[in-house]
């Protein structure tokens, strides 16, 4: 009964208005740390996923340090803590199960590192880089500037894949959807000089080149380009620049023409 008569007497204005400016507080802090650290990063672009990595540890710091001190506030002695604690984990088993799951799945993308802050991953259906991680979602931006929102039990329960891994450089596939009588030999010379001359392409890294034939409804040839850049925000820019360069090279040569008006160009749909 002193137990119950302690919990009730939790619910009174002066600790409601305590937790709520801890929060309040909590929240402000997080705000502020995060953009410092942003600030940081733009300074110090070879920092940028170290900087990241320590604004997600940081909200997570704050978070635990706020839910100590609101404890602490409002549960002075052993026995209220035990009641609140049981109270707060016997509505989470009835009503909050989603909310547990989404914690439990935040906490293992926090500590097993499956990605970080400025990766570029792949999530499902969606791919793009991450620029938030919370303890109940994570949201990733894709490359058509497309804000998405993933359950982090959702993210724990999913095949993760990571293009980055924590390093700016990547490496971005392109696809080429060629005529099917075009010389194989050609296309892998025009793709291979297309990625050593664009701007895009980190050098110091490998550049891969494949041709293959498709013969299913319509024939043509598949021209993939595989070549690493500088940073992986700038994976749309390297994709369209190979495929100018590849394209208007083929036309220069002759080997692809320009499309009639009045007919649909062959090729996968």
């Amino acid at each position: 009964m002193e137990a119950d008569t302690g919990l009730l007497g939790l619910l009174t204005p002066k600790n409601l208005l305590l937790v709520l400016s801890l929060v309040g507080g909590a929240l402000g802090a997080t705000r502020l740390v995060e953009a410092f650290l942003e600030g940081l990063a733009r300074r110090n672009p070879r920092s940028r996923f170290a900087l990241k990595r320590a604004a997600s540890i940081a909200r997570f710091l704050l978070f635990m340090l706020a839910l100590g001190l609101g404890l602490e506030l409002v549960a002075p002695t052993r026995e209220v803590k035990l009641a609140t604690l049981t109270t707060f984990g016997l509505a989470l088993g009835l009503g909050g199960q989603d909310l547990v799951r989404n914690l439990v799945g935040g906490m293992v993308v926090l500590f097993d590192k499956p990605f970080q802050l400025g990766d570029r991953v792949r999530i499902g259906e969606a791919y793009g880089e991450i620029d938030h991680i919370g303890l109940l979602t994570t949201r990733l931006t894709t490359p058509d500037d497309t804000r998405v929102t993933l359950p982090n039990s959702l993210v724990a329960s999913r095949d993760v894949w990571n293009s980055n891994s924590g390093v700016p450089d990547c490496q971005v596939v392109t696809d080429l959807y060629l005529p099917h009588g075009a010389d194989p030999r050609v296309l892998e010379t025009i793709g291979r000089e297309a990625a050593w001359c664009s701007p895009f392409t980190l050098l110091s890294k490998p550049v891969a080149i494949r041709v293959s034939d498709h013969l299913a409804e319509f024939p043509w040839t598949l021209l993939r380009i595989k070549a690493y850049v500088y940073d992986h925000r700038q994976e749309p820019a390297m994709q369209t620049d190979l495929t100018i360069r590849v394209k208007q090279e083929l036309r220069r040569r002759g080997v692809l023409q320009e499309p009639s008006p009045d007919r649909h160009p062959a090729g996968p749909t």
